[in-house]
């Protein structure tokens, strides 16, 4: 599809923002801490990750979130009902996790995102309220959290000038990228038409192992995609063992009292 997204957002006008948290996969190189537990409810200062991001949400007035699921769905499923949020949590599956990565899982959302503000979340981004806080404030209407960095292969990049993103990928020279997108964004709604076609674009034409990234790239020529730079906030995307371990212990030590401080935390139990 090459035209304008054609998603029916007539029950979507006048919507209060919504949240998608991408979590459906099954994060084999966090392996063996994901062996039998799904990455988004890893502990970290003695809270899931899915629990810090649902915190921060509703600190910041979120009330509804769309959460993609697919690896071990019946654990979530079970977490989110011992806990008790002050927010609609709804679950939309993923069945081909195993096979497909945030491109599909977020295209499956696109109904619902269509004609309506969301903030996206990369479900294993650790990170305080006041990053949320500092997103919503933006007055543009997309706005991607970047910290300023020196970056290696496996970061999504992004190159920036006038403080607009003009490329984003993770295959950028690192030396040409101002730093890391770490997976959460705030989009309005006059960005989600374009922005979901592109979506489309790279599912019809065999991308559903791509990164959601693929379609932000595709649209950032022709519209602005700012910088919201977070470097100065505590603030990691935990991809393999050594990021849990650094966000133990130097990351949430750094939150203030909304994320709850821990100077003391411990890794997750290995599984035998």
């Amino acid at each position: 599809m090459t035209g304008p997204y054609q998603g029916n957002d007539t029950n979507h006008r006048g919507a209060a923002p919504i949240a998608v948290i991408l979590a459906a996969g099954a994060s084999r190189r966090l392996n063996p801490y994901t062996l039998d537990t799904p990455k988004c409810l890893l502990e970290v200062a003695d809270k899931a990750l899915l629990d810090h991001q649902l915190h921060a949400l509703d600190a910041c007035g979120i009330g509804e979130v769309l959460l993609v699921v697919g690896y071990l769905r019946e654990k979530i499923e079970t977490h989110l009902a011992r806990h008790r949020w002050g927010l609609q949590v709804r679950l939309l599956d993923n069945p081909r996790y195993m096979e497909t990565n945030t491109a599909y899982s977020l295209w499956l959302a696109r109904q619902e995102l269509f004609g309506r503000d969301f903030l996206y979340l990369n479900g294993d981004v650790l990170f305080e309220p006041r990053l949320l806080r500092r997103l919503l404030a933006t007055e543009r209407d997309c706005a991607l959290a970047v910290e300023t960095k020196t970056c290696g292969e496996e970061e999504v990049k992004v190159m920036v000038s006038d403080e607009q993103i003009r490329r984003i990928s993770k295959k950028l020279t690192p030396a040409a990228c101002r730093g890391e997108f770490i997976g959460v964004g705030r989009f309005g709604r006059e960005i989600a038409g374009p922005f979901l076609s592109a979506l489309d674009a790279v599912i019809a034409a065999g991308g559903e192992n791509e990164y959601f990234e693929a379609a932000l790239d595709a649209i950032a020529t022709d519209n602005a995609l700012h910088v919201c730079d977070v470097s100065d906030l505590p603030v990691i995307e935990i991809d393999f063992p050594e990021d849990l371990e650094c966000a133990i212990r130097e990351v949430a030590p750094r939150f203030g009292r909304e994320a709850g401080e821990d100077n003391n935390a411990t890794l997750p139990t290995v599984p035998a």
